[in-house]
Parts: C-alpha cells; structure tokens; sequence
C-alpha cells in the first residue's frame, strides 16, 4: 500500500503542477484590490517547481500516515490547498474563485471517503468541523487579528477537510496552523521590521498536515 500512496503522490502533484499555469489564468482579480496584479503574470518554471516540490511535500507523508480510506480529501488538499499557499504566499491573496473550487473539491471528496469508510456521519461530522472552524476564525476577524476574509474561508475548508480524518484531527490542525502562523509572523517581522498583514494561508494549510504528523508521532510514543 505505500508504493501505491508513492505512486498517488507523484502523479497528484504532477498534475497540479502542470495544470498551475492554466489555473491562474482563469482567476478573476480581487476587486476590492486596485494594486493587485494578474495572477497569471505568477506562471514561470520557478512557480511549477515550487508547487510540485510543495504538493509532493504534503502528499507523501499524509498518504503514507493517512488510512486509505482517507485518501481523497488528503489528495485534494495537497493538491488544490497547496497552489493556494503556494498562491498566498507570493501575492498576499486567497483567490476567492480557487477557494470555492477547493471547497467544492473537498466536499466531494468527503462523500467518497463516506462511501469508502461506510460512514455517512463522517459528510455531517466533517460539515460541523468546519462550521466550527470558520465561525472562530469570523470572530478573530471581526475583532481585527490580522486576518483576511479570505483566511475565514480557507479555514472552513480545511476544517472540514481534517474533519474528514477525525474531529481530533481537526483540533489539531486548528492548534498547529495558528503556532505555524504565529512562527511565520515573527520570521516576517524580524526580516521586514514593520508591522502590518502578512500571508496566514500557508500556515493554514500546513495544519492539517502538521496535525497528522503529530498524531502519529503521539501514537508511536504511545
């Protein structure tokens, strides 16, 4: 099973990486944005590298840790929440159009995880964590941390993505995708030396992983 987990990863990022470029050229600008430019003025062999390094990054250890069961959401997250990082990281923007499509991926994805798992609960447990997940991170925002509106929609994503796994897991990658942000904000102060917004996606998305790595390490000690 983990030459096939291997072998998924590789072809899974692949594909992301190689259809980046096509992506980014159908992604309207944020329109409450003037100064921001055509993410497609992002594509360069650099940015296929750096997603494809990325995606492979995240997929190997979470198919190899995850139950094959869970596959899929792990797949998509890897994938699609990778480019948004990725994306993120080097405009300071969460596409809205690309977030939407990342959920709608994710849903699907936790229905076939339901069907593989013979859980249905597992669509209404994933749904609940990410409710839970987007209603805090809506209250951070609207009592002003730094957040973006489009950090409250990738958070609900990710929430019921993690969801998918378990509502430990989705505990979990709350927790450590706000110390990786909260990591990531100290780095950016030092090196700029001002305040202001900073890129919160990537943390976002390494959560998830993060949160499985720990939980086997946990379970290993155990």
């Amino acid at each position: 099973m983990a030459w096939i987990g291997v072998g998924v990863a590789l072809v899974a990022a692949l594909a992301i990486a190689s259809c980046t470029a096509a992506i980014l050229r159908r992604l309207p600008l944020p329109v409450d944005e003037p100064e921001a430019r055509p993410y497609a003025e992002l594509i360069s062999p650099r940015l296929f590298v750096t997603v494809l390094i990325s995606s492979l990054a995240a997929l190997l250890p979470s198919l190899l840790l995850a139950d094959p069961t869970r596959w899929p959401v792990w797949v998509v997250v890897g994938t699609v929440g990778v480019l948004l990082a990725v994306v993120d990281a080097r405009t300071g923007f969460l596409p809205k159009l690309l977030t939407w499509w990342f959920g709608g991926l994710v849903l699907a994805a936790t229905i076939a995880v339901a069907a593989l798992a013979g859980n249905p609960l597992i669509v209404l447990i994933a749904a609940l964590c990410g409710a839970g997940a987007g209603l805090m991170f809506r209250l951070l925002w609207q009592i002003g941390g730094g957040l973006g509106f489009g950090d409250v929609r990738l958070v609900t994503v990710l929430g019921a993505a993690a969801g998918a796994t378990s509502v430990e897991l989705a505990v979990w990658s709350l927790l450590l995708g706000g110390v990786a942000g909260v990591g990531w904000g100290l780095i950016v102060r030092l090196r700029r030396g001002a305040d202001g917004p900073f890129p919160y996606g990537p943390s976002l998305v390494m959560g998830p992983f993060l949160a499985l790595i720990v939980q086997w390490a946990l379970a290993g000690l155990g």
